[in-house]
């Protein structure tokens, strides 16, 4: 009886082996496994490009807006950041536009590394800002109302005026460059005024300072005017931190120009993809 079952079981399986030969010798001599083969790899490629010529137009269409949304406003910040430390005007440099990025989900559009470098970037310009300003606003102001009592004597809460009269031709012409500028740049103001007017005659210098109880006094620039000038520059320069911006405004411009180059190129990306 066992061997019955055996047997059976082998006959079994032999007809049904037979059975599926033939068939798959008759797709086979029919060309349909051809056939069928044929068109699972036609699909299969022709997926695979699809789906590269998608995701292709995804990264250019992502990379385009990012242009748009931050490299476009980081360019614009960048370039006027340059103008400024090329230029010397030692002022507050403003690189509002990365920090605004920050405040929101643009922040994480830009690439880990670069944004690391753009945060890094923009607290070194913050940096360098408010050395500025304290600078502008509380050094060289100090060192000004000091010179100013020990040269003409008067105690000032305002910073003297440098009136500078000219002729320009016919026309008889005043004006007052901003002392502080003046100092920062180390450009004396009668020089300041030259540079903006070639052909000019007939030049003085007068030196008003306005006391604490308003008194208004006229000095010429050639008698303790001239002291008064050379006294607030020696002080200045001997300033630390006025000799840290003067370090840092190159190294920041070297940095800024890098910086700029990269934003350049992500926003060229996208016409390369």
């Amino acid at each position: 009886m066992t061997d019955l079952r055996e047997n059976l079981g082998f006959i079994i399986y032999s007809i049904s082996s037979a059975i599926a030969l033939g068939i798959v010798g008759w797709f086979v001599q029919s060309g349909i496994i051809v056939a069928i083969v044929s068109v699972l790899i036609g699909a299969g490629i022709s997926y695979f490009v699809q789906t590269k010529t998608q995701k292709k137009v995804w990264q250019r269409e992502y990379s385009v807006k990012i242009a748009e949304t931050v490299y476009g406003v980081l360019f614009r910040d960048t370039k006027n950041l340059i103008r400024s430390l090329e230029n010397k005007y030692y002022q507050w440099l403003s690189f509002e536009g990365w920090r605004q990025v920050q405040e929101d989900h643009r922040y994480f559009m830009v690439d880990e590394k670069f944004r690391e470098k753009l945060d890094k970037f923009s607290d070194r310009v913050e940096r360098y800002s408010r050395a500025v300003v304290k600078l502008r606003n509380e050094i060289l102001a100090k060192i000004v109302f000091g010179e100013t009592e020990r040269c003409f004597g008067t105690k000032v809460n305002e910073v003297p005026r440098f009136n500078v009269s000219y002729m320009d031709g016919y026309a008889h012409c005043s004006t007052s460059p901003n002392l502080i500028d003046c100092l920062v740049s180390q450009i004396h103001p009668i020089e300041d005024v030259k540079r903006y007017k070639s052909e000019i005659s007939d030049l003085e210098c007068i030196v008003e300072i306005k006391s604490i109880d308003a008194k208004i006094t006229h000095v010429p620039y050639l008698t303790e005017g001239e002291e008064f000038w050379e006294s607030c520059l020696r002080k200045m320069k001997e300033d630390k931190t006025y000799k840290f911006i003067i370090e840092e405004n190159q190294e920041l411009l070297e940095e800024a120009r890098q910086v700029k180059k990269e934003i350049i190129e992500r926003i060229e990306k996208p016409w390369k993809i």
